[in-house]
Parts: C-alpha cells; sequence; structure tokens
C-alpha cells in the first residue's frame, strides 16, 4: 500500500489584488476517497467564489467600468458577413 500521506486536492482563488486563499483537502490514494476530496472542496470553492463576487458588486464603479468597456468594443467592431461566390 502506498503512503497517503501527501495526497491532497487543492485549490486556489487569486483576487484582482493578488490575494489568495487556498483550499486543500486531504485525500488517500484511491479513485474514491479522491471523489470525496473533490465533494468538500466544490462547496468551500462555491463559498469563495460566492465571497468574491460579492466584494467585487460592492466595489461598484470598477466592476461596472469592465463591463461597459467589454460591450463598447463589441458594438464598434460587428462580425464581417462574407458572401459566397
Amino acid at each position: 500500500m502506498t503512503d497517503a500521506a501527501g495526497c491532497a486536492v487543492r485549490a486556489e482563488l487569486r483576487d484582482r489584488n493578488g490575494h489568495a486563499q487556498k483550499i486543500s483537502v486531504n485525500v488517500e490514494s484511491m479513485l474514491t476517497s479522491l471523489i470525496r476530496g473533490m465533494r468538500e472542496l466544490s462547496p468551500e470553492v462555491s463559498r469563495l467564489l460566492s465571497e468574491l463576487v460579492e466584494r467585487e458588486k460592492t466595489c461598484g464603479a470598477c466592476a461596472e467600468g469592465d463591463e461597459d468597456d467589454a460591450d463598447e468594443e463589441d458594438e464598434e467592431d460587428p462580425p464581417v458577413k462574407r458572401s459566397r461566390t
């Protein structure tokens, strides 16, 4: 049997400022343990992402400015249609 002490499922979330939040779930070296680890990790990652979204919403102008710029770029450069001859 292999030593499972070093096995883990890890996730890292970095925000715009470069701050990192790391999550780690220890697992054994079996598929069922890996699946269990992913199931444990998923809600934690979702929670962190939700917190990040809420922080970005409170930023207000920062988030709106980025979205507006993306919309303007789409409007300025419409796709070119090519006709077949």
